[in-house]
């Protein structure tokens, strides 16, 4: 294989969801360790497991990009729930 040919597979490679394996929908990252997912994907997976599926850091959040009036801008899409202690 080339180089060309190697680039273009890594760049291909860089736009699947490393849960789903499918084109990135939504492309999301999860802070702190920036790993990239689908939003759908990562949504359900920090829902049942709070860790990130490659480092498996703590998610404290998923941040998603979208295009909103032609420029880019960051919101925070899911944070995970507050554990609410019961009184003694």
């Amino acid at each position: 294989l080339s180089t060309q040919q190697l680039d273009s597979m890594a760049t291909e490679l860089d736009r699947r969801c490393p849960i789903c394996l499918d084109t990135m929908d939504d492309a999301s990252h999860v802070m702190p360790c920036l790993h990239q997912f689908c939003f759908g994907c990562i949504r359900r997976w920090a829902e049942s497991r709070p860790t990130c599926p490659l480092c498996k850091r703590r998610v404290e959040s998923i941040l998603h990009s979208r295009c909103a009036r032609g420029r880019s801008d960051l919101c925070w899409a899911w944070r995970p729930p507050t554990l609410l202690l019961p009184f003694l």
